[in-house]
């Protein structure tokens, strides 16, 4: 069985944590959900992996799970579906060898 948090237990967590605002907490949760990517895919290298990323942190933790698995060896393409998007997350995705496609109008 799976155990998944609720967004309400999410935000609790995100507003007690001092490293918020320092990046470091998307950080962990960005390598946290590339490594449950891994497991479910067994492995990273050779695997195809399509991210649709929304705005705000929740796509910028997609960005940069992204990257990792990009520098895993993962063919990584980032479907960018809102307006605006997590542009550091971008960049370590594109600097990693991710491709990206913009959602068309």
């Amino acid at each position: 069985m799976r155990h998944a948090h609720t967004v309400a237990q999410v935000r609790a967590a995100e507003e007690a944590s001092p490293d918020l605002a320092s990046g470091v907490l998307m950080q962990r949760a960005s390598h946290g959900l590339a490594q449950v990517v891994i497991d479910l895919l067994g492995g990273a290298y050779g695997r195809r992996v399509v991210l649709l990323v929304g705005s705000g942190d929740n796509g910028g933790d997609a960005l940069y799970a992204g990257a990792a698995l990009a520098r895993r060896g993962a063919l990584v393409e980032a479907w960018l579906l809102a307006d605006r998007w997590h542009e550091p997350g971008l960049a370590a995705l594109r600097r990693a060898g991710g491709r990206v496609v913009l959602r068309s109008a």
